[in-house]
């Protein structure tokens, strides 16, 4: 188990979404003996308190609709979901399944395992964030290189020059203003589309004037 992981339990709030029973009470103490805070929540919130980063809720079939209401109403992204289950009935699976819960507790709940429960949750939730910021990094940058690539042909078309030259002259423009070249593509883009929506609306004008004309 890292230092790092069991410092950050320190910081981490973890709302407990189980029955104000003597398992509940249990498992929370527990849960502070390890370092974190917890709070036990029942009967089954609408909502998760602001700042929740670690859910620990008990799937229990009879609350399946407000257990539904409240998977539903998780932010994005959701916290560290860690399902708490009695039985692996087809009815609990789906449950368990529509929490997005990175991890799952047996009942009768033992101490034993769950902190490894948690960090392996923990870990799997971080690591999916980190793909999740890559995948929008690419996006981003691939959506940049589709707006310069049509930028400069913009500018091969209006002031005829080849793909190269237009490349180094979207390039000077940027450092001269001191703004990324994929920004600069982007106001040459608007501008250009801009023109095409005037240039549209002109020429529908002028239609209906010419058809006004020849009445």
């Amino acid at each position: 188990m890292s230092y790092a992981f069991l410092k950050e339990l320190r910081n981490l709030t973890v709302v407990v979404v189980h029955p104000l029973d003597e398992e509940g009470a249990a498992l929370t103490d527990h849960l502070r003996r390890i370092g974190c805070n917890p709070q036990l929540v029942w009967p089954v919130p609408e909502q998760l308190p602001r700042q929740t980063h670690i859910l620990m809720v008990a799937i229990d079939d009879q609350q399946r609709e407000g257990l539904r209401k409240l998977f539903r109403s998780l932010p994005n992204p959701a916290p560290t979901i860690l399902a708490i289950v009695s039985y692996e009935n087809p009815a609990t699976l789906q449950l368990v399944l529509e929490s997005g819960a990175m991890a799952v507790i047996g009942r009768p709940i033992k101490p034993f395992g769950l902190l490894t429960n948690l960090a392996i949750a923990r870990n799997i939730w971080c690591q999916t964030q980190d793909l999740a910021r890559d995948a929008r990094r690419y996006k981003r940058k691939v959506k940049g290189e589709q707006v310069v690539v049509r930028a400069k042909t913009i500018l091969m078309a209006q002031e005829k020059l080849d793909e190269d030259r237009a490349h180094r002259e979207l390039r000077a423009r940027a450092m001269q203003r001191r703004i990324a070249i994929e920004a600069l593509a982007g106001e040459i883009v608007s501008s250009y589309e801009a023109a095409l929506v005037r240039s549209g609306a002109m020429a529908a004008e002028n239609v209906l004037s010419d058809e006004k004309e020849s009445d």
